[in-house]
């Protein structure tokens, strides 16, 4: 019983094998001789405007700036730390881009999320 199914296994292996050589060799293994004959056009293409669109950096920033301020809550205080660090980045990116609301916003929140550790543990030793 358990031949038979070798048998059958190897035969089935043969059989793959065989078909993925057949469609490899005798791919276009005969002259081809079609002429194709191109055109160009050329048009004038207009980039789309988004408008008054927030940057990408402001936005992130902000998500950022918020996120960390509630990870700091948590048991992951440091994560929360490091992504307001990110969104000062994020944000101090973003002030290049018109309109920056987002990254000013998402700047400010995080340098609060950043220097908040350090406001607690003072008024704490005081």
């Amino acid at each position: 019983m358990q031949q038979l199914k070798i048998e059958v296994i190897k035969k089935v292996i043969l059989i793959l094998i065989l078909l993925t050589t057949l469609t490899n060799v005798s791919y276009a293994s005969f002259p081809v001789t079609e002429n194709l004959q191109t055109e160009i056009v050329a048009e004038n293409i207009e980039m789309f405007s988004y408008g008054n669109r927030q940057s990408v950096w402001g936005i992130l920033s902000f998500i950022f700036a918020v996120v960390g301020g509630l990870f700091y809550f948590t048991p992951y205080g440091l994560s929360g730390w490091m992504l307001a660090i990110l969104a000062i980045v994020f944000g101090a990116i973003g002030f290049k881009d018109k309109p920056n609301g987002l990254a000013i916003a998402g700047f400010i929140v995080g340098v609060l999320v950043v220097i908040m550790p350090i406001i607690i543990w003072v008024f704490l030793l005081a």
